[in-house]
């Protein structure tokens, strides 16, 4: 007859200690690395921020909220943003009296399409003659990517591709829509205009109106170029440098006043009306 050992019995303050401790230790087992999962983070933006319309500045030509509202909803275009650039002096290239939309197409096609039907849009609504710089008409694009295409299967054929990155004229991503001089919202005095068309010095001749130019870019494009940036740093040095002319200008005012001896002369001290 054999003996066989028997552990001695546990109670239950050691029971629960060893169930605790594989417990924690079930629990801290590292998990593979080729079972871990990193989900990228990603801003979420609503579409209704994206397709917010920018604000409207003071005195804007009739045609501006049209404009914007056409880009916005039957166009797609997001993220549209409005510059101000009537009073920048000296004048950008694209013309004085001038304001600026940019907006965000979401593919290169999507970028081409729109710049077309919103030239076809100003001609037959507003008749308009609007000139899209970097613009590829429906046949031309059709064409481009019809040879594309072509390219590319008879490289398979042969076991190859196209890994350079020369430019195919298609990849623009970046459309410039001048729509040309329009009626502008402020209200010139008559007497101003006279004087500047006496005193005019240069090629062609004065404007009253509003030149209105729509950016249409893709994400990438608008990211590299970054024309918010560059227009509203060019801006803000325009407005530094006014309000330093408009600050020296009442100096000026102020000092002659003085020397004339002006009613105010009493608030004036001795020292500055005669200085030793």
């Amino acid at each position: 007859m054999f003996d066989f050992w028997t552990p001695p019995p546990q109670d239950s303050e050691q029971k629960s200690k060893v169930s605790q401790s594989e417990s924690s230790n079930s629990g801290t087992e590292p998990l593979p690395w080729y079972l871990q999962v990193q989900t990228p983070r990603q801003e979420h933006i609503s579409i209704s921020d994206r397709q917010r319309l920018p604000e409207i500045p003071q005195d804007p030509p009739p045609l501006l909220q049209p404009v914007l509202e056409h880009i916005s909803v039957d166009l797609g275009l997001d993220d549209l943003s409005l510059l101000d650039l009537r009073d920048i002096d000296p004048p950008p290239a694209l013309g004085a009296n001038l304001m600026m939309i940019i907006g965000t197409a979401r593919s290169e096609k999507h970028l081409h399409v729109s710049a077309d039907r919103f030239c076809r849009w100003l001609r037959t609504t507003h008749k308009l003659s609007p000139y899209a710089d970097g613009l590829l008409g429906r046949g031309e694009l059709r064409l481009k990517l019809k040879r594309k295409n072509r390219r590319a299967r008879m490289l398979n054929s042969v076991g190859a591709s196209d890994s350079s990155n020369t430019d195919d004229g298609i990849r623009t991503g970046w459309v410039c829509v001048n729509m040309g001089t329009i009626e502008d919202g402020r209200i010139a005095d008559q007497t101003d205009v006279d004087l500047k068309d006496d005193d005019y010095v240069g090629f062609g001749g004065e404007s009253s109106g509003v030149r209105i130019v729509v950016q249409m870019l893709t994400e990438e494009k608008r990211d590299e170029l970054d024309l918010e940036t560059f227009w509203g740093q060019a801006l803000g040095r325009f407005t530094r440098r006014r309000d330093r002319i408009a600050k020296a200008g009442e100096y000026t005012t102020s000092l002659s006043d003085i020397s004339q001896g002006s009613p105010h002369d009493a608030d004036v001290p001795p020292t500055v009306l005669h200085p030793a």
